[in-house]
C-alpha cells in the first residue's frame, strides 16, 4: 500500500487534488485507517495515470468518472475522436489568427491601416423568392444545429430546395450572442402555409471567400454599411447571408458566402 504522500509524488498530483477526487468519487483510497490516513494500492496508479491522460485530452471530470464507471472502449474512442476534432478546429483557428497577425505586421511596417478592408460592393435587383425557414431566438453556437433541424423538416415535408441555404439576422436592438433573432432558410419551389416569399428589389452585396471567421464577416458587414451610407442609401430589411459553397467535402478556404443588404433611397 502507498500513503497519500507517496501516491502523490509518484503520480505528480497534489494531495489536495487526490482528496478532491476522493470527495467526488472519482478515485477513492483503497483503504482509510481509523486515524484518517489514506492508502492507495499499486493498481490504482494505472487508474490515476488514466485520469491524468484523459484530463489532458480535455475530458471533464464528470466525463472521466462516467468512463471509469462504465468502461466501454468504443464509447471512449468516440469521445476521444470528438475531442480530437475540437482540438483540430482550435488549431485551424490559431493558424488563421497567426496568418492575420503576419498580415497586420506587414501592413504596419508599410505604415498601412490594419483595420482597412477593401471589399467589392455590387448592386443587384433580386426577384421575389419562396423560402422555407426556421426563425427563433438562439445562441449562435447552435447555428449549425438549426440548419440540420431545418433540413430535417424539409425532408419530412417533402419540400424541393432550389438553391443554397441562407441565414437572416432580424435583431434591431443590437447583438447578443446568446439570444439572437436568426432565421435559417432554404429556397424552395413549393407553396404552403410555412412558405414565405422573400421580397425582391434592390440589394447591395459582397462576396466573402474562406472559412467562417467572425472577424471577416464583421469586416464585410462594416464595409457594406459604410458603402450604404456613402452612397446615400438606407437599409430596407433584414440582411442575410447566402452560403453559396460550403459544408462537408469542401475545404474551408474554398467556402463562398454572399452577404446581402436590402437597400432603398
Amino acid at each position: 500500500m502507498l500513503t497519500i504522500g507517496e501516491f502523490s509524488r509518484i503520480c505528480f498530483v497534489t494531495k489536495k487534488t487526490l482528496r478532491h477526487y476522493a470527495d467526488i468519487g472519482l478515485l477513492r483510497p483503497e483503504y482509510t485507517a481509523e486515524n484518517g490516513y489514506r492508502y492507495y494500492s499499486v493498481d490504482q496508479l494505472r487508474t490515476m495515470l488514466l485520469i491524468s491522460r484523459l484530463k489532458n485530452y480535455g475530458l471533464s471530470l464528470p466525463e472521466i468518472a462516467a468512463a471509469l464507471a462504465s468502461p466501454d472502449a468504443d464509447r471512449l474512442a468516440e469521445k476521444l475522436l470528438e475531442k480530437r476534432r475540437q482540438m483540430e478546429a482550435g488549431l485551424d483557428q490559431t493558424r488563421r489568427i497567426l496568418e492575420q497577425l503576419d498580415e497586420d505586421v506587414a501592413k504596419l511596417k508599410r505604415r498601412m491601416d490594419i483595420m482597412e478592408k477593401n471589399i467589392v460592393v455590387k448592386t443587384v435587383e433580386r426577384e421575389p423568392l419562396k423560402i422555407f425557414g426556421i426563425r427563433k431566438k438562439m445562441d449562435v453556437k447552435y447555428f449549425s444545429e438549426s440548419f440540420a433541424l431545418m433540413y430535417q423538416q424539409v425532408g419530412q415535408r417533402k419540400l424541393h430546395p432550389t438553391g443554397p441555404p441562407m441565414a437572416f439576422y432580424h435583431d434591431e436592438d443590437g447583438f447578443d450572442a446568446g439570444h439572437c433573432d436568426i432565421e435559417v432558410a432554404v429556397p424552395v419551389s413549393d407553396d404552403g402555409e410555412d412558405i414565405r416569399v422573400l421580397d425582391g428589389g434592390l440589394h447591395c452585396f459582397a462576396t466573402l471567400v474562406g472559412p467562417y471567421v467572425p472577424e471577416e464577416f464583421t469586416s464585410t458587414y462594416s464595409g457594406l454599411f459604410k458603402w450604404i451610407q456613402d452612397n446615400g442609401y438606407r437599409m430596407n430589411g433584414s440582411p442575410f447571408d447566402i452560403y453559396v459553397r460550403g459544408g462537408e467535402g469542401v475545404p474551408p478556404e474554398d467556402y463562398v458566402t454572399e452577404i446581402y443588404f436590402p437597400i432603398a433611397k
